[in-house]
C-alpha cells in the first residue's frame, strides 16, 4: 500500500490546482509530475495514489471543469422565470469560458491532438458538447424552444455559436494586446455580434428545423424525430401582420394542440409572434408569402407545404443547393425555402446577402437574382440595400 505522505483532507484538490497551473504554463507534454508535487506540497507518490498517470490527472481536471460548466448552465436552463433564454445562455458561455480560459486552452490542445481520430477522446470539449446536446434540447423545450438536430442546426450550433465562443475565450486577451484594445471593449463588441447571430439563427435555423424535411442526425442518446406539420397548420390559422390579443392567440392554438401554452411560448421564442405595445402579438410567418403586387407564380406552379418540402429535400438533400432545378415549379419551391434566411425586421447590404446565400448555395449570385426576380427580396437600384418583401422600403 502506498504511504500517503503529506496527505490532508484537501490534498487531492491541491494536486488538481497545481496540475492546472502546470499544464497551463507548460502544456501537457512539458508538464512534470515532480513539479506538480512541489506546487501542491505533497509527495510524488501521493499523486500516483490518486491518479494512475499524468494523462488520468489531466482527464480528471478536464472532467471537473466540464461538469462545472454543465451544472452552471443547467441552473439557467431549469429556471422557468428567465426570459430571452438563448441570449442568456450565450452570455453565460462567454463569461464562463473566459473565466476558465487556462483550462479551456488545455482542453483545446488535447482536442487538436485527437482530431486525427474518428472518435473524440473522453473528457474533451467535443465529447462534452455531443453528450450535452440531448439534455440541452430537453431543457430548452421546457421553456418553449423546440427544435430538431438537423445537419443545418448542428452546423450552426458548432461553428457559429460554440467555436466563436471558444475562440474569444482562448484568444480574446491576445487580440486585445495585439491591437492595443482593452479586453472589456472587445467582449462588448463580441457579445453584440454573437447576439445578432443568435437572434438570426433562432428564427431562420432553429425555428424552421421542425418543418425542415432533412432527417435529424443520430446523436448520442437521442432518437431522431421526424419533421412536424404543426407550424404549417399554425401559419394557415394566422394572418400576415395581423395583431392578436393573448386570449385570441390561445383560442386559435387550442384548435391545433392541447398544449397551447407550450406552443404559444415556442412561437414567441422563435419570433413568429412578435410582442408589440399594449401586449398584443403580431404574426410573422417563417417563410414569406407573396404580396398581391408581387410577381406570383402561375397557379399550376404553386405547391402545397408537403410538396414544397419534398422538392426542397430532393434538390437540397444536405441542406445545400449545388444546382438550380430546371423546372420552375421546383425552382420556386427552393427559392422560397432559401428566402427564410432573411429577417423581415432589418435591411441588408449586398455583402450580407451574399454571405447568407453562400452558406446554402454554390451559385450565390444566381440565388440572389432569383430572390429578386420572384420578389422575395427587394433592393435599391444601386444594390446598396436589400430587404424582404414584407419590410417597408428604407428611407434615404
Amino acid at each position: 500500500m502506498v504511504n500517503k505522505v503529506n496527505e490532508s483532507p484537501d490534498s487531492k484538490a491541491r494536486i488538481l490546482e497545481a496540475a492546472r497551473a502546470e499544464f497551463s504554463e507548460r502544456g501537457f507534454d512539458g508538464a512534470r509530475v515532480d513539479t506538480i508535487a512541489k506546487r501542491a506540497e505533497v509527495n510524488k507518490a501521493l499523486i500516483y495514489y490518486y491518479f494512475k498517470s499524468k494523462d488520468e490527472l489531466l482527464q480528471e481536471l478536464l472532467r471537473g471543469y466540464l461538469e462545472a460548466r454543465r451544472e452552471a448552465r443547467s441552473r439557467i436552463l431549469e429556471n422557468p422565470d428567465r426570459k430571452g433564454l438563448p441570449q442568456q445562455i450565450a452570455r453565460f458561455d462567454v463569461d464562463f469560458l473566459y473565466a476558465h480560459r487556462d483550462i479551456l486552452r488545455i482542453a483545446l490542445m488535447e482536442d487538436l491532438k485527437s482530431a486525427k481520430d474518428a472518435i473524440p477522446g473522453t473528457g474533451t470539449i467535443m465529447q462534452h458538447w455531443l453528450e450535452g446536446l440531448v439534455e440541452s434540447r430537453e431543457q430548452y423545450a421546457k421553456q418553449g424552444y423546440n427544435f430538431r438536430f438537423t445537419p443545418r442546426v448542428v452546423t450552426a450550433m458548432f461553428f457559429f455559436h460554440l467555436m466563436p465562443t471558444l475562440a474569444f475565450g482562448t484568444m480574446g486577451d491576445t487580440l486585445a494586446q495585439a491591437t492595443g484594445t482593452d479586453t472589456p471593449r472587445l467582449r462588448e463588441e463580441f457579445m453584440k455580434l454573437l447576439q445578432e447571430s443568435t437572434d438570426q439563427h433562432f428564427h431562420s435555423v432553429f425555428g424552421n428545423s421542425c418543418t425542415d424535411p432533412a432527417l435529424e442526425l443520430e446523436l448520442p442518446g437521442m432518437v431522431p424525430r421526424p419533421p412536424s406539420d404543426q407550424l404549417d397548420r399554425v401559419e394557415k390559422a394566422f394572418q400576415q401582420d395581423q395583431t392578436y390579443s393573448a386570449e385570441q392567440v390561445e383560442w386559435i392554438l387550442a384548435g391545433i394542440t392541447e398544449q397551447t401554452g407550450n406552443l404559444f411560448a415556442r412561437l414567441v421564442g422563435f419570433r413568429h409572434l412578435v410582442v408589440e405595445a399594449g401586449g398584443r402579438f403580431r404574426w410573422k410567418p417563417s417563410t414569406p408569402v407573396q404580396r398581391t403586387t408581387a410577381k406570383a407564380p402561375a397557379e399550376h406552379l404553386k405547391t402545397s407545404p408537403q410538396e414544397r418540402a419534398s422538392l426542397v429535400a430532393k434538390h437540397m438533400p444536405q441542406g445545400r443547393l449545388t444546382a438550380f432545378p430546371n423546372k420552375e415549379k421546383a425552382r420556386i419551391a427552393v427559392i422560397e425555402h432559401i428566402s427564410s434566411l432573411f429577417r423581415s425586421d432589418r435591411v441588408y447590404s449586398e455583402k450580407e446577402v451574399d454571405t447568407l446565400l453562400k452558406s446554402v448555395a454554390d451559385d450565390h449570385a444566381k440565388a440572389r437574382r432569383y430572390l429578386i426576380d420572384y420578389q422575395y427580396l427587394h433592393r435599391k437600384p444601386d444594390g446598396s440595400q436589400y430587404w424582404t418583401w414584407d419590410h417597408d422600403a428604407p428611407i434615404g
